[in-house]
């Protein structure tokens, strides 16, 4: 987005016609595109194959990853749950994070309230 290209968008497979669009709208824009895209990683995220799809839900219900897209400098979120879930939820699904404390997914939870709060304001 600082290199204001025409198309940033963010996606996860968990989500398949939201990527199959932004996918269409990267290609059809003028000039280049980014999609960034969450690929969950069973082994490396010390998780089970079979939860492969509701961590991608995860990550994007608990505001970890945020669904949004930006054209032309202006930005719009995809999908923003009425109510987020904890980041717990998602964390700790994973045995990459057994390592960190209550102290840290506290951080964290505000961390994400805070970056969710900011793409809000930017997409109104």
């Amino acid at each position: 987005m600082a290199h204001k290209i025409p198309y940033v968008a963010t996606a996860v497979p968990s989500f398949p016609f939201d990527l199959i669009a932004k996918v269409q709208k990267g290609l059809s824009a003028e000039g280049p595109a980014y999609i960034h895209i969450l690929s969950v990683c069973p082994t490396g995220w010390h998780s089970a194959p079979e939860m492969t799809v509701k961590l991608g839900r995860l990550a994007v219900d608990t505001g970890i990853f945020p669904l949004y897209e930006v054209e032309n400098d202006h930005y719009r979120l995809n999908r923003l749950p009425a109510k987020l879930r904890p980041v717990t939820d998602y964390l700790k699904s994973q045995g990459r994070f057994r390592h960190l404390s209550d102290e840290m997914v506290t951080q964290i939870q505000e961390r994400v309230n805070q970056e969710l709060e900011r793409l809000k304001a930017l997409a109104s």
